[in-house]
C-alpha cells in the first residue's frame, strides 16, 4: 500500500473507473478494513439518498481476495425489504483501490460498481416481480370469493410498489436514466383495489365495549378506510376490554385491549384476528373512557384497512 502523495481518485473522480461506466464512492478510517466498509457504505448511499431513508440493525463487512483482485461482501440485516434489494445490489461492489496517507497515516478505499452488473441483477429482479405480478392478476379475473380477489389485487399492488423501487435505483445506474418502464400503471391497480373493497359486502359488530361508543368509531373507520358497510357479507369484529383504572401520584391512568376480527359470511369462521395495546392518561378518572375511545378511534383510522387486506391475503 503506497504513501506517497494521495493519488487522484482520494479527490476526483476515478479516471480508471469513469461515471458512464461505474459508480465509485471513497472512504477513509484510521484502519483499513474500516476505510474499505465505509467506502461500500457511501456508495451504498448513492441509491438510498435516492429511495428513502436506511434504517440497519447491523451491517458485517468482509474482504476476501481471489487472482490479486479483493472483493468486499457486505451483509445486514435490514428492516426492510427495500433496502434489502438495496443491499443485494451493492454486494456486486469491490474495493478497486487503497492508499495510506504518510501524514495521518490515515487509510483510503475507493469501492467500485460496474453499472451493467447492478443493472442486470436489477432487472433479474424486477422481472419477477412482473411475473409475480402478472399470476395475481391471473388470479384475480378467476375468483369468486370478494375478498380472495382483494388479496389478489393487494399482492399485485405490493408487487408493483416494489418494482416501482427498483425502477427508481434502474435509473440512477442507467447512464441514460430510463431504466425499464413498469408494464401496468400503479394508480390503475389501486383504484382496481378500492373498487373491489366497495364491493365487499360487509358489516360491523361490537362483541365488548367497556368505555362506550366504539361501535360508531368502527363503522366511521371501515367507511374512511373504504368499505361499502351494510347489514351482511363479512363480519368485522371488534371490541375494546378495559382493565380497572389506577390512579399514580393524582394522575389517572387507564389500558384496554382492541381487538379486531374478520369473520366469514356465515359469522363463525375466522378469517384474521389482531390485537393492540392501549393506554391513556388524565387528571380526572372521568376523563378516562373518552380518551380511551379516542385512542381506539385513531389506531383503527390508522390500521383498519391494512389488517383487513393482510387478514385477506
Amino acid at each position: 500500500m503506497s504513501t506517497s502523495d494521495a493519488p487522484q481518485w482520494v479527490n476526483s473522480e476515478p479516471e480508471m473507473y469513469p461515471n458512464f461506466k461505474y459508480l465509485s464512492a471513497t472512504g477513509s478510517a484510521s484502519k483499513a478494513e474500516q476505510a474499505k466498509a465505509r467506502a461500500l457504505s457511501n456508495l451504498a448511499k448513492i441509491f438510498e439518498v435516492q429511495i428513502r431513508e436506511v434504517s440497519t440493525t447491523s451491517q458485517d463487512v468482509q474482504t476476501t481476495k481471489l487472482d490479486g483482485e479483493e472483493t468486499v461482501q457486505s451483509s445486514a440485516r435490514i428492516a426492510s425489504t427495500v433496502n434489502l434489494k438495496t443491499d443485494k445490489m451493492v454486494q456486486g461492489a469491490r474495493i478497486a483501490e487503497q492508499w495510506q496517507s504518510s501524514t495521518d497515516l490515515t487509510y483510503y478505499a475507493l469501492a467500485v460498481l460496474d453499472r451493467t452488473q447492478a443493472g442486470n441483477n436489477l432487472r433479474g429482479e424486477m422481472n419477477r416481480l412482473d411475473e409475480e405480478t402478472q399470476y395475481a392478476l391471473n388470479q384475480q379475473e378467476k375468483r369468486d370469493d370478494p375478498l380472495l380477489k382483494i388479496a389478489d389485487l393487494h399482492r399485485a399492488n405490493a408487487l408493483q410498489q416494489d418494482r416501482q423501487v427498483l425502477q427508481k435505483t434502474l435509473k440512477i445506474i442507467d447512464v441514460r436514466g430510463k431504466g425499464a418502464p413498469a408494464s401496468w400503471n400503479l394508480a390503475e391497480l389501486n383504484e382496481k383495489l378500492s373498487q373491489q373493497l366497495r364491493a365487499l359486502p360487509m358489516r360491523t359488530e361490537v362483541k365488548l365495549d367497556d368505555v362506550g361508543g366504539l361501535s360508531s368509531v368502527l363503522q366511521g373507520a371501515a367507511s374512511r378506510s373504504g368499505f361499502n358497510v351494510g347489514n351482511g357479507g363479512y363480519v368485522l369484529s371488534a371490541s375494546l376490554e378495559a382493565d380497572a383504572p389506577i390512579k399514580q401520584q393524582d394522575w389517572h391512568w387507564l389500558r384496554a385491549t382492541l381487538k379486531l376480527q374478520l369473520l366469514a359470511q356465515d359469522g363463525q369462521t375466522v378469517i384474521g384476528y389482531e390485537s393492540w395495546p392501549l393506554k391513556v392518561s388524565a387528571s380526572s378518572a372521568s376523563q378516562l373512557p373518552q380518551r380511551m375511545l379516542k385512542a381506539a378511534d385513531k389506531k383503527l383510522n390508522s390500521v383498519l384497512l391494512s389488517s383487513v387486506l393482510d387478514f385477506a391475503s
